[in-house]
């Protein structure tokens, strides 16, 4: 089973593609673990890269320790999927997220900008902000089915919503910038997806992350809304979305 340990944290992580083929980091959103992007990943191996799926810090298999929601929880995600680049010995590689792993690779491209070779990102914002607090609030509970509970084994998986809801109110006080303020330090191309029924990540709080990166070396630099869709775009517009994304590539210098 291939690990890591980075920053005191075990990191799980499998490869996809050719040894030789240039890297993507692949990072999966909020209860998932690496291989519920598998599909997207043999997609993109096909395409000609070699695809880094891990789980996130502390989901899955990356245990110990286990998964926690604290209200920095993005920023120490993003360091260790940074460390883990290192760890593997990769000086860069284009970096893609879903959702809350959408919100780690903005991070990386803000943080750790020297590693990605760009970034792209669906269903994400940079920054929550106070309009969404009654949303999140409201918002149905994720249902934990056994196929969940295996994803995490031994791991509180009914208390994690309750953590994250906790987390986004903690970040949302705090003025809810997660790296929308640093968005200029992005030094590298950017491709930023939503669908337009996407309730936690407006479309418009998209585009201004965007407009944000104004770093010389970010370009390209694009903004896909897709319309009727909602939060999964890889799985709602499969077609589309790996269109947009091979694009994306195909530009990146």
């Amino acid at each position: 089973m291939p690990t890591v340990t980075v920053n005191d944290q075990t990191l799980y992580y499998e490869l996809i593609g050719a040894p030789e083929a240039p890297p993507i980091l692949l990072i999966h959103g909020w209860l998932q673990v690496g291989r519920d992007l598998a599909a997207l990943a043999q997609a993109l191996a096909a395409e000609g890269y070699r695809v880094i799926l891990p789980d996130v810090s502390g989901y899955g298999r990356s245990v110990p320790p286990f998964r926690r929601f604290p209200p920095d929880f993005y920023q120490r995600d993003a360091a260790d999927m940074a460390g883990l680049l290192r760890a593997l010995q990769i000086d860069s590689a284009h970096v893609m997220g879903f959702s809350d792993g959408g919100e780690i690779a903005l991070l990386l491209g803000c943080d750790h900008s020297a590693l990605c070779r760009s970034v792209v990102a669906w269903a994400a914002v940079g920054a929550y902000s106070p309009a969404l607090s009654e949303y999140v609030r409201s918002m149905p509970s994720a249902p934990i089915t056994p196929a969940v509970r295996a994803r995490h084994p031994g791991q509180p998986v009914e208390r994690w919503e309750d953590e994250w809801r906790e987390a986004f109110a903690a970040i949302v006080a705090n003025g809810g910038d997660i790296s929308l303020s640093r968005a200029h330090q992005i030094a590298c191309p950017l491709l930023l997806m939503v669908g337009d029924g996407d309730k936690l990540n407006p479309a418009e709080d998209s585009r201004r992350f965007v407009e944000a990166a104004t770093h010389p070396r970010c370009t390209p630099k694009r903004f896909v809304c897709f319309e009727n869709t909602g939060h999964a775009i890889h799985e709602e517009r499969v077609d589309a979305f790996l269109a947009e994304v091979r694009a994306f590539l195909s530009a990146c210098p």
